[in-house]
C-alpha cells in the first residue's frame, strides 16, 4: 500500500467511483469529487500528490481545474483525461502545467502506469522558488555571471515564460506565442510567480543578441515609464516608500558584480533591500552601511553623485548617497568598484528622488 494520494475529478459519479476503486486496488489512496470547485478547495486543504481530472465537465471544466490548482501550487502534478482530445487542447494543457494528457478510452492498467510514471518524476532536477523571494533580475545576473547553460521557466497566473542562458548571456526567451527581447521586458515586470531552473539545457535557437545588462536596465526604464517614474519623496505612505526602495535595491543588485544591496538611513534604519542570506546577515550589513554612512556622510553628500568604496579581504562595499539616505552595495569577491560605478549611476538617475 502506497502513501501516494490521488484526487479524482469527474462530473459523473459512477466514473469517479470506478476510478477510485481501481486506484485503491492498485495501491493508491484515492478520493473523488464530482464538483470541480470543490476539487480545488479540497486540493488547497489537503494537497494531494496527484490530481486526475476529466476535461469535459459541467461548470468549471478540467482546464479550469488545472489553471486554478497550478496558480495555487505551480509544482502540482495534474493529469488531464478526455474523450475529446485534439492537438491544440493537449498543447494548451501541457503549457498550462499538466504532466500528462490522456485520451479515452484507455486501459486501466495503462492509466495506472501513467500515474506511477508521473508520481516518480524527479522534482530535484531543477532549482525551484518564488520570484518574491528571489527576483528575476537576480536570477539572470547569477546565470550570466557564472556562464551557465540553463533553462529558466517562469509561471504566473497560467502564463509560462522561458529564458535560455548560454555563454554568459541570454540567447532565447519565449512567452505564450512571443519570443525575443520583448519577452524579457515582460517577464522582468513580474513581481511574483514560480520559477524552475534546470542546468545543462541547450537553447533551441538564438533570438536575442543584446547584452543581458542592457536588457535588464531597459526593462527597469520601461517599468519607470509605466508607473510615471516614481517620485520618492516623504509624502508617500510608509508601505509605498518601502516597496519603492526594495525595487531600487533589486535594480542595483542586478548589476554585474553586485551580490547584495541595502538602502538605509544614517541611523541604520533599513528602508529597502535585495540581499540573500539570513536575517542576521542582513541586519549586520545594514548596521555596517548605516554606521559608515553616518561617519562618511559629509564626504559623500553633495549636489553631484559620489561614492565611497571600502575594501576588506578581497571584497568591497560601495556606499552611495541617495537623497537623504544611503545605498550600500556588497560586491562579489575581486570585483572592483570602478567596474560597477557607471551602472550604479544609471540606475539611481532613473529612480529619481524628489
Amino acid at each position: 500500500m502506497t502513501d501516494r494520494r490521488i484526487l479524482v475529478v469527474d462530473d459523473e459519479e459512477s466514473v469517479v467511483l470506478t476510478y477510485v476503486d481501481e486506484l485503491e486496488q492498485a495501491g493508491f489512496r484515492a478520493q473523488g469529487v464530482t464538483d470541480s470547485a470543490k476539487a480545488v478547495e479540497l486540493y488547497k486543504r489537503e494537497r494531494f500528490d496527484l490530481v486526475l481530472a476529466d476535461l469535459k465537465m459541467a461548470g468549471v471544466d478540467g482546464m479550469g481545474v488545472l489553471r486554478a490548482i497550478m496558480e495555487y501550487d505551480p509544482e502540482a502534478r495534474v493529469v488531464i483525461m478526455t474523450a475529446y482530445g485534439t492537438v491544440d487542447i493537449a498543447v494548451e494543457a501541457l503549457k498550462t502545467g499538466a504532466r500528462e494528457f490522456i485520451s479515452k478510452p484507455f486501459d486501466m492498467d495503462a492509466l495506472v502506469g501513467k500515474l506511477r510514471s508521473v508520481l516518480e518524476q524527479q522534482t530535484d532536477e531543477a532549482v525551484r522558488g518564488n520570484l518574491r523571494d528571489l527576483g528575476l533580475a537576480s536570477i539572470i545576473s547569477v546565470n550570466c555571471n557564472e556562464m551557465n547553460q540553463a533553462k529558466l521557466v517562469v509561471r504566473r497566473q497560467g502564463r509560462v515564460g522561458t529564458i535560455h542562458f548560454e555563454g554568459g548571456t541570454i540567447v532565447h526567451a519565449t512567452l505564450d506565442d512571443e519570443e525575443g527581447e520583448g519577452v524579457i521586458y515582460e517577464l522582468l515586470s513580474w513581481e511574483d510567480g514560480r520559477f524552475s531552473l534546470e542546468q545543462g539545457v541547450p537553447p533551441p535557437k538564438r533570438t536575442i543578441e543584446a547584452d543581458w545588462t542592457g536588457l535588464v536596465l531597459e526593462a527597469m526604464r520601461r517599468i519607470d515609464e509605466g508607473t510615471g517614474e516614481w517620485d520618492l519623496g516623504w509624502d508617500e505612505d510608509e508601505a509605498q516608500q518601502e516597496e519603492n526602495m526594495d525595487r531600487i535595491a533589486k535594480a542595483l543588485e542586478a548589476l554585474e558584480g553586485v551580490d547584495g544591496v541595502v538602502i538605509c538611513s544614517q541611523g541604520a534604519e533599513l528602508l529597502g533591500q535585495a540581499t540573500e542570506g539570513d536575517a542576521i546577515r542582513r541586519a549586520m550589513f545594514t548596521a555596517f552601511v548605516g554606521r559608515r554612512a553616518e561617519t562618511l556622510g559629509a564626504l559623500v553628500h553633495g549636489d553631484e553623485l559620489r561614492q565611497v568604496a571600502l575594501a576588506s579581504r578581497g571584497r568591497s562595499t560601495i556606499i552611495v548617497p541617495y537623497g537623504q539616505n544611503y545605498a550600500g552595495l556588497s560586491l562579489v569577491e575581486r570585483t572592483s568598484a570602478e567596474s560597477v560605478t557607471q551602472g550604479i549611476q544609471t540606475v539611481l538617475r532613473r529612480y529619481r528622488q524628489g
